[in-house]
């Protein structure tokens, strides 16, 4: 009877966790998909906001009269400082990719070897039964 007991008890949690996860699945590639959708709308932004600046710069430039020439050192400085920016950008997405993989790789490490943590549970939690129980005669 108490086994009946316990295995209802447990019944109960494994409903819990099913419906748990099942809300997960549904939900996290939602989740997923809007945040590269945000994540587009702020590039465009970002973008439009950039070119619609230069834009106005250059009419500005051209209307105002002013007959004004970048010199060759500011047009360098402005290249070298573009150039050492993407690379900079460049490391960081090669790090940011490689952290992901490492814990990816991680993650999976732990799931392939999850069968063996139980069973070492399930091991240890025997021999302290054992060793602890009340002994039935």
């Amino acid at each position: 009877m108490s086994q009946n007991n316990n295995s209802k008890n447990f019944d109960v949690l494994d409903q819990v966790n099913n419906k748990y996860f099942l809300e997960l699945e549904h939900s996290v590639p939602h989740i997923q998909q809007t945040l590269f959708d945000l994540q587009n709308e702020f590039y465009k932004t970002w973008k439009n906001a950039v070119t619609a600046n230069t834009s106005m710069y250059k009419e500005f430039m051209n209307t105002c009269g002013y007959n004004y020439t970048f010199p060759k050192s500011a047009k360098d400085i402005l290249q070298n400082m573009s150039e050492e920016g993407l690379k900079f950008r460049s490391i960081c997405n090669k790090l940011t990719i490689s952290n992901i993989e490492t814990l990816k790789n991680s993650a999976k490490t732990w799931n392939d070897n999850a069968e063996s943590f139980v069973d070492l549970n399930r091991k240890i939690m025997h021999y302290w039964l054992e060793a602890f129980s009340p002994k039935r005669k």
